[in-house]
């Protein structure tokens, strides 16, 4: 797996796809949270062809990570939540997921 072709997965799921309306209410509902994890990873399922394990790895995650942020407010910082994200992504290739 090449973390290029996830670091764009990443991007594309997390800011490009995200929209205002899952931004502004993500930290509020548990659901409208699901749509953006979901949104997120049918990024990485599509470009990134990642595995079944890998899948429900980085859904999950991204399901628990963001709300550390925008729910709960235990992360202050974006550099944080997205270096949260990196360490899933390089678990992912480090353990060849």
């Amino acid at each position: 797996m090449d973390i290029l072709i996830l670091l764009a997965c990443h991007f594309i799921g997390d800011f490009g796809l995200q929209s205002a309306w899952m931004a502004e209410n993500k930290g509020k509902s548990w659901e409208i949270n699901f749509y953006h994890a979901a949104t997120y990873t049918a990024v990485f399922i599509v470009l990134g062809h990642v595995s079944l394990l890998a899948t429900l790895l980085i859904l999950v995650s991204h399901f628990i990570i963001d709300p550390l942020m925008c729910r709960w407010h235990i992360v202050k910082h974006t550099w944080l939540d997205q270096v949260l994200h990196f360490l899933i992504l390089a678990i992912i290739i480090l353990c060849k997921i």
